[in-house]
């Protein structure tokens, strides 16, 4: 409208002069014609225009070319889901802070415990979200049988993320955990190792020994601890879930990772396998008498939580503890504050049980997944797989496993130890028990293995029962 009364305006002073110059005192001593004068508007896609006069009896036509500028596209907001609460829904707001400072489109962040729920509550309901933060790789298998994903590597030529770019800032064992059938619908974002294993370096070095490489190295350490009257280990065997980490980090290392997600992911390798039944019984050595504090009941006890104090508390009792990267924050922010990182408390990575497969590491992340094709969403994906996204996270001390990551931007140097750890790695694979069906993963194998601490002979009748268990369940 404005476009056209510019021309309005333009087309009268135009008409305004032909008739000015028609009054005038004609040269000519031809009759007087009475002017005819046409005007002819074109509007061209509302960002420019064409107005030509013709002038009757004159050979004289012109034109004159109009732009109107439009006014500025509002970008659009975009929703993203996640189940980050506290801290982590803090780290990650920075994140979304600079994408939206460096794009200008804003990003609207909801956080639920149930998250699955929610987004298929969202789809169901004709509104769903742009991008989701998933933490389960089985769910994002689901979401692509519904045909709810957009493939991030598809159709070639016109991907969501360049392959380059992120074979680049990803290894191979990052970018393969996102793929589903062949093609690449998640993006890992948030990464977290379950590789680590904790200790006290003064401790260690009272008893003259350095970091163990190897399995026989580890059980070597604990006997001498043991020789000089210390319990070796802790563990948090009441919760269940930190047994099936000890257990997929000794199989990993044991079957390598196409076997372990055969067990653990699809089930085409039975419980009542040789090797299964090899790390089941390598996991019973962690449990001897005289291991850990009160002995095998003693590990069955004892939450995870007071397991890290069992170690790391003001009155510890014990000398080492197997669990995640998330030990250190709280055994340092929680259990002891005067822990000083390095010189207090420090981890070496699980050891190895099989040298030839190198330190695969076992963790736990979350997948950026995307449910509308929209520039807005792609540009959010794209800053996602950024070294900039990745470092602004690194400087909350929260780890992408990007490996153009700079580690100073970690002011933790646990943090930046695990980072080097994650992003080195030439094989991660998922938690093994967060991939299996809840009434698996998150049932009998608990109790299962439980039972098998409190009974190490019974590694083949627990064998059986954990395949009859997944037989009923996968």
């Amino acid at each position: 409208m404005q476009a056209k009364r510019l021309f309005s305006a333009f087309s009268a002073l135009i008409i305004g002069a032909l008739l000015l110059g028609a009054c005038a005192p004609a040269a000519s001593t031809a009759a007087p014609q009475t002017p005819q004068i046409i005007v002819q508007t074109v509007v061209v896609a509302g960002t420019s225009a064409v107005q030509t006069v013709v002038v009757p009896g004159t050979p004289q036509v012109q034109t004159v070319v109009v732009t109107a500028t439009p006014p500025p596209a509002v970008p659009k907001t975009i929703d993203v889901l996640a189940n980050w609460g506290g801290a982590e829904k803090d780290a990650f707001q920075k994140v979304l802070d600079g994408f939206t400072a460096k794009t200008g489109i804003p990003v609207n962040y909801e956080s639920s415990r149930n998250l699955e729920t929610l987004v298929r509550t969202r789809v169901a309901g004709g509104s769903p979200p742009d991008v989701v933060m998933e933490p389960r790789p089985g769910a994002i298998a689901e979401f692509v049988a519904s045909n709810w994903l957009v493939p991030l590597d598809e159709p070639i030529g016109k991907e969501v993320l360049d392959p380059h770019a992120l074979t680049m800032a990803f290894g191979d064992a990052y970018i393969n955990l996102g793929k589903v059938n062949g093609t690449l619908f998640g993006l890992i974002f948030k990464t977290d190792s379950k590789s680590t294993f904790w200790y006290k370096p003064a401790s260690f070095t009272s008893l003259g020994v350095q970091p163990p490489k190897t399995l026989d190295e580890l059980m070597a350490i604990a006997d001498k601890y043991k020789a000089a009257g210390k319990i070796p280990f802790a563990a948090g065997g009441k919760d269940g879930w930190p047994l099936t980490d000890y257990f997929e980090n000794l199989y990993l290392r044991l079957a390598g990772a196409d076997q372990y997600n055969a067990l653990q992911l699809s089930h085409k390798v039975a419980w009542t396998d040789p090797l299964v039944k090899t790390a089941l019984t390598d996991f019973t050595k962690f449990f001897q008498p005289g291991y850990n504090p009160g002995g095998p009941q003693g590990v069955l006890g004892t939450l995870f939580t007071d397991s890290i104090a069992q170690v790391f508390g003001p009155n510890p009792v014990a000398e080492m503890l197997y669990e995640g990267g998330f030990v250190g924050t709280i055994a340092i922010g929680q259990t002891n504050t005067s822990l000083k990182p390095v010189q207090d408390i420090n981890f070496f990575t699980f050891p190895q049980v099989d040298p030839a497969l190198g330190d695969p590491v076992v963790g736990g992340g979350d997948f950026a997944i995307m449910f509308k094709d929209t520039p807005e969403g792609r540009a959010f994906m794209q800053y996602l797989a950024s070294k900039e996204a990745g470092e602004i996270f690194a400087g909350t001390n929260s780890i992408s496993p990007n490996k153009l990551v700079d580690p100073t931007k970690f002011s933790s140097e646990l943090r930046k130890t695990e980072f080097q750890q994650i992003a080195n790695a030439k094989v991660f694979v998922f938690d093994g028990s967060d991939m299996a069906p809840s009434a698996f993963g998150g049932g009998c194998e608990f109790s299962l293995l439980q039972e098998l601490v409190a009974n190490p002979k019974n590694v083949n009748p627990i064998a059986q029962a954990l395949e009859d268990c997944a037989k009923a369940n996968y």
